[in-house]
Order: structure tokens, then sequence, then C-alpha cells
């Protein structure tokens, strides 16, 4: 994909942790290529936000900094909180990057953040969790995130679920592929848990971004700039913007939506599950 920016000079410090498992062996490029992408969108928040500094950063999950080590590039000023459950992860962007870490939880609502940061970037996380989950750590972020700041996520959706409905090899072969199409036909949203995980709640999630937008009815505080289909390797980039003063809420709480949403189109892939019903990956 075309680079939005040119950050060729960017004093990129291209240290990889040792424990850092983003880094394909066959593929060692592209854990820069999508760590110089997100400070691509990131950037290009900033313009659709009249945005041109962000002085309070939070990077969550940061895992080794593949997307934080080019934050401290580029916002060298900026304070930059990062956070993950991986402990070896947060404490490497506190030493390399001198970012101000913060161990997070598999309870968001745990974490000790008040309404502080400029700008939040979440990159695959709600991508792995189930609706409860989902919806949850949507109103940690916006709760977290200050008046006229901004939060950018990923998602997987419209492609990545048609990449999995036409059969396509080693995108996602350990969760139950028909069930997860199913449920996404269905209502736009989709989860499925990993094979291997036994214990836990993380898989694989998939929203449409109708479903997406009768979530964010419910925050007229917030306003969706952007949505970036395929735009982070096969994820989409949701870009919204937090106004300020104060808004009544237009749906109540998190389960609102799950409880009692706009009626689903009557199915998103109609062609391609009645051509391949039987396809398992």
């Amino acid at each position: 994909m075309k680079p939005l920016y040119d950050f060729s000079t960017l004093p990129i410090d291209r240290t990889i942790a040792p424990r850092d498992s983003m880094v394909a062996p066959d593929d060692p490029d592209q854990y820069f290529q999508l760590g110089r992408r997100a400070l691509e969108l990131i950037k290009f928040s900033g313009e659709l936000c009249d945005k041109p500094h962000y002085p309070d950063i939070l990077d969550l999950p940061c895992g080794h900094g593949r997307v934080l080590r080019w934050l401290r590039a580029h916002y060298g000023y900026a304070k930059i909180t990062a956070c993950d459950l991986d402990h070896d992860g947060v404490d490497f962007c506190a030493r390399q990057f001198g970012a101000l870490p913060v161990y997070s939880e598999t309870d968001l609502r745990r974490l000790p953040f008040s309404a502080q940061f400029d700008l939040i970037w979440v990159g695959s996380l709600v991508t792995h969790l189930s609706q409860d989950r989902w919806l949850t750590t949507l109103e940690c972020l916006i709760n977290w995130t200050r008046e006229c700041g901004v939060i950018i996520f990923s998602t997987q959706g419209r492609g990545y679920a048609t990449r999995l409905a036409r059969g396509q090899r080693n995108v996602a072969e350990n969760i139950a592929k028909p069930a997860l199409l199913a449920d996404f036909a269905r209502t736009g949203f989709a989860y499925q848990k990993y094979f291997e995980k036994e214990h836990g709640d993380y898989g694989v999630a998939v929203t449409s971004p109708e479903w997406l937008m009768r979530t964010l009815q419910r925050y007229p505080n917030v306003i969706l700039r952007a949505y970036l289909e395929e735009t982070w390797g096969m994820q989409d980039i949701v870009i919204l913007y937090k106004k300020a003063g104060y808004f009544e809420p237009v749906l109540g709480g998190p389960g609102a939506v799950a409880a009692s949403p706009v009626p689903p189109p009557r199915s998103l892939f109609p062609r391609l599950l009645r051509r391949r019903p039987h396809q398992t990956g």
C-alpha cells in the first residue's frame, strides 16, 4: 500500500526484543511496515481531527513496541504509556523507548486510568474479544480519552469474513469458521474462541461497519471521523473523535446494543455461504 507520508528520515530505534513474537521469521520487514503504517494513520487522524499534537498517548496493547517505537520517534515530546498483559513487552517499551509502564488487566475496568489521553492507539485488541468484552473495551477507551481526544482501533471486518467464506488458507485455522460466518451473516458481529484456549476468553472477533455504527449510536459525544477498510494489513481502522461537553447517552449501557439491536440485514454473505456451506477452511 502506498505510504501516506514520508517518514524515511525518522530516527527509528530498530532494536527487537528477544521475546517479541510479532516478528515473522520469513518476512521481518512486515513488522516495521505495520509500525510505520500505524504512524501514518495516526498522523492522518490528526489532520481529520485538527490535532497537530498528541501530548499524552496510550498504546494498548503495546507488545514490544511495534508501533510505539514509531510514536516515540515522531512524537518525541509526548508522554507515552505502554500497556499490555505481556509484562516483558511493557518492561521493554519502558526501558528502550522511555514509555510509562502499566501492566494491563484482563478486565480493563480495573486499570487505573482516568480521562487523561489525547490519543489512544489500539492495534489488534478488540479483534480477539467476545462481544461483552468488546463493548466494555470501547466504553473504557471513551472514558479514558480527554475531550477533543482521538481513539484509533483496528477491527476485522467484511474483507476478513470474505476471505474466510472463500476458503482462503492461513487466515484463521484454529476456530470454528462455519459458526463464525453464520453469526456474522446474521448479526454483523461474530466471535469464536481459539481451539487451543481451554481457559480464558480469547479468539477471533469479526465486526461489520453496520454493527459498529449501531454500537456508536449510544455515544453522542463521539464522532466517527473515518472507517477505513483493510488499511492496516487485513484489518480495518476506525478513527473516533471525542467532542467537548456533556452529552446524555442515547441507548444506555454496554448491553443495550446486544439486547435490542436494529434488525440486521438477512445475510451479509448470502451467495458465498450458499455456495460453500460445507467448507471449513
